[in-house]
């Protein structure tokens, strides 16, 4: 059968795909199916049991292929560059493509490269096990959502009328924006507060859920704090410092570290003083079950 699917992996030196001669893929698993836990509890003189929660499990995934060489030192050559690739404790990147979808998933070895020599002297089995904590695959690309940015109007060839001037940009009056989660699973998200001026107590407020997130905190022109609702990590960046900025999160109500719901979301920036002087950044990458 043809099929156009890619298998790459990379980590922080190399990339390899696992797809293209010299190499071959045979058979993979853990691609698709995920493994979930269900707690339960069960009373007495109960039939069934109660549901307490539900986890899905880090997803267990194994790659079993082929070497293709024309002599012992390319065979061999070939065994060491996957035996350098899938290094123990190092974090990877896989990237998979089929039917003109590519999704990309990061995982760490549980077992390093294994190799079995075939009746054929020329091929020789190889077969790798990783696991991924963060189970989901997700898009290769960041998706980025703006609220309430500068508009850039400045350009080149410059041309400045002199009775009119030029306009350098444009400040969106809109503090209220939609952001489409496309796949059926919650996602995380990356937002960063960025401030023009001098802006007191930042906000972003889900319209739909009544959830927020807001910090305690006076912020100065040029200043950002990023908020990775994943990690849930607050961090401020001023003057080339960073520093972590967990500490000033409002602790009072609704507070929380916000997720993107399947399908439509709509959220608003607000602030208590220097509202006009806050920009959002939100970044979010689509989650799937498989590929």
């Amino acid at each position: 059968m043809v099929t156009d699917r890619r298998i790459t992996v990379s980590n922080k030196r190399a990339s390899v795909e696992l797809t293209r001669r010299p190499y071959t893929v045979e058979q993979m698993k853990g691609f698709d199916r995920l493994q979930v836990r269900n707690v339960t509890s069960q009373g007495f003189d109960q039939d069934g049991a109660s549901l307490l929660n539900s986890y899905v499990q880090p997803r267990d995934m194994e790659i079993q292929g082929q070497i293709l060489a024309s002599t012992t030192y390319e065979m061999q050559n070939q065994r060491d560059k996957l035996l350098n690739l899938f290094l123990p404790k190092e974090e990877l990147k896989i990237t998979h493509y089929y039917g003109g979808i590519t999704r990309v998933i990061n995982a760490r070895v549980e077992q390093s490269p294994r190799f079995k020599f075939t009746n054929v002297s020329r091929v020789q089995d190889y077969d790798i096990a990783l696991t991924a904590t963060e189970p989901f695959w997700r898009d290769e690309d960041e998706t980025l959502v703006q609220i309430a940015n500068v508009i850039g109007r400045f350009h080149f060839p410059l041309i400045i009328p002199e009775t009119e001037g030029v306009c350098f940009g444009i400040k969106q009056i809109a503090l209220l924006k939609g952001i489409t989660n496309k796949s059926s699973i919650k996602a995380g998200m990356r937002f960063i507060f960025k401030a023009n001026g001098k802006v007191n107590s930042p906000q972003l407020f889900n319209v739909n859920t009544r959830e927020y997130f807001r910090l305690l905190c006076r912020m100065e022109a040029g200043e950002q704090i990023t908020v990775d609702t994943e990690a849930k990590t607050v961090t401020r960046a001023k003057k080339g410092l960073r520093e972590d900025y967990i500490g000033k999160i409002d602790m009072q109500g609704g507070n929380t570290f916000l997720k993107l719901d399947p399908g439509e979301n709509l959220f608003r920036c607000t602030a208590d003083e220097g509202e006009d002087m806050l920009e959002v950044w939100i970044y979010f990458q689509n989650r799937y079950m498989g590929i």
